[in-house]
């Protein structure tokens, strides 16, 4: 990875990158930033068991590749994975009557302990302020 260096301009006092390119870089990275749009990333591939509230009965297992999602074994079907967002878009027959997933990295806002999660939802429109959020099924990231 390039390292950035930055010079310091006495007459402005102002930190400026020593390229036009490390300008634009550092600019992207500042956006990013104050957008709130930290580096997003796409849900870590395995298998996720998902869990039922208010009991966390077990109710599905899937596994998450580069290929799609595989419900209990079955073949391989397409996901649209929105990465910025953590939005997935689930193939209508695989979990039903779950067509959305919400995905959080260990340590976001909305997420369960510690784990890598996924929140499956009917509709698109669900957020984590919404009383409904609480009882939607919650998908962990397992090691076996």
């Amino acid at each position: 990875m390039e390292s950035l260096t930055v010079e310091f301009r006495k007459k402005s006092g102002r930190v400026m990158p020593s390229s036009p390119s490390r300008q634009r870089r550092l600019l992207a990275c500042v956006l990013a930033l104050v957008a709130g749009a930290a580096v997003a990333e796409a849900p870590a591939p395995g298998r996720y068991r998902c869990y039922e509230p208010p009991d966390y009965t077990v109710m599905a297992w899937f596994d998450l590749d580069a290929r799609g999602i595989s419900v209990h074994g079955d073949p391989p079907q397409a996901v649209r994975v929105d990465a910025a967002s953590g939005r997935l878009t689930l193939p209508r027959d695989a979990l039903p009557p779950y067509r959305h997933g919400f995905y959080f990295p260990p340590g976001a806002e909305g997420r369960d302990a510690e784990r890598v999660t996924i929140v499956l939802a009917a509709r698109a429109d669900v957020r984590p302020t919404q009383r409904i959020w609480a009882r939607l099924p919650r998908c962990y990231l397992t090691t076996h």
